[in-house]
């Protein structure tokens, strides 16, 4: 689920543009400036209106600090770190500042280029939420902007899911998420859209997912394929105990792949699973012959902790 939006009075947008309330009010009421009105019939402004009128009407934020955002230096960049491709460099550059109708064009001018759904996520959306990552650590980018593009980067993977073909009823089924601790939605996001665009019948649980509701989903959709999306890991040993029961609870007839930055060559060894997935083009590789071998009905082994 996506952080709720802060929203903000006029008197405090006004404090923070230094400029008359009333001015803030007129601009609210003309629809310059979106608004949500409370149950009592009192203004209230979105980080994301507000973001979308200065960018519009190239007005300044005087005061952030009066909204509890930090200020930003005047020599901060929107470049995010990343491929060289110029379609990846304008992706992020526009995700950066927010726009999310350019990032929507440029992921369907991949597409229209002949890449698939999950290629065109992995080359725009992946390469971008890397590098935003590696500029918020380094105060490169403030909290609210890596908020703000990770909402714009879920709701594109959800309407690349939505414009996929409902899954037959003889297509397999696959479950997965991320495990309690996690917080990460786009990477398991990303591999239901993936699975999907090959066959499957994928839900994505969600993040930060409790080893017992992975164990109740598994019951509940009895499924031919689980996959677990790994990208925090904050106590291994409870991680690598709850993983390996998870593995057991599926038997040997339901292959568990994992993937995720956070399985690193100390933590991989010690974990129970059928397959290591690096990228999201290895996983639709392996999940598509998985889909054609099914009738076969073999037995795939789950690999032992060291």
């Amino acid at each position: 689920m996506a952080a709720r939006q802060p929203q903000f009075s006029p008197k405090q947008i006004a404090d923070a543009m230094q400029v008359s309330e009333s001015s803030v009010k007129r601009w609210c009421d003309s629809g310059a400036i979106p608004i949500i009105k409370t149950l009592g019939g009192h203004r209230r402004i979105t980080l994301d209106a507000l973001q979308k009128f200065l960018r519009d009407h190239q007005r300044p934020l005087l005061r952030p600090e009066v909204l509890g955002l930090p200020s930003l230096a005047p020599n901060r960049s929107m470049k995010v770190r990343g491929s060289n491709h110029p379609v990846s460099e304008a992706f992020r550059e526009a995700l950066a500042r927010g726009e999310e109708s350019i990032c929507r064009q440029l992921l369907h001018r991949v597409i229209d280029e002949g890449a698939t759904r999950s290629e065109a996520a992995e080359q725009l959306i992946t390469d971008a939420m890397h590098g935003f990552g590696d500029a918020w650590e380094c105060r490169e980018l403030d909290v609210y902007q890596e908020r703000r593009g990770c909402d714009i980067a879920m709701r594109l993977i959800y309407e690349l899911r939505s414009s996929l073909p409902a899954p037959g009823y003889s297509a397999p089924v696959a479950i997965g998420g991320a495990p309690a601790g996690d917080p990460y939605q786009l990477p398991t996001a990303l591999v239901e859209l993936s699975l999907r665009e090959v066959g499957w019948n994928a839900t994505n649980l969600g993040c930060d997912l409790p080893l017992d509701s992975f164990v109740q989903a598994a019951h509940d959709y009895d499924p031919q394929l689980v996959w677990m999306s790994v990208s925090s890991v904050q106590e291994p040993d409870m991680f690598v105990a709850a993983q390996n029961r998870l593995a057991e609870s599926l038997g040997e007839d339901v292959p568990l792949l994992i993937g995720g930055r956070a399985l690193c060559d100390r933590l991989r060894p010690r974990l129970r699973y059928t397959a290591h997935c690096d990228s999201l083009r290895h996983l639709v590789d392996l999940a598509a012959i998985m889909r054609l071998n099914l009738g076969q009905q073999r037995p795939i082994q789950v690999m032992p902790p060291a």
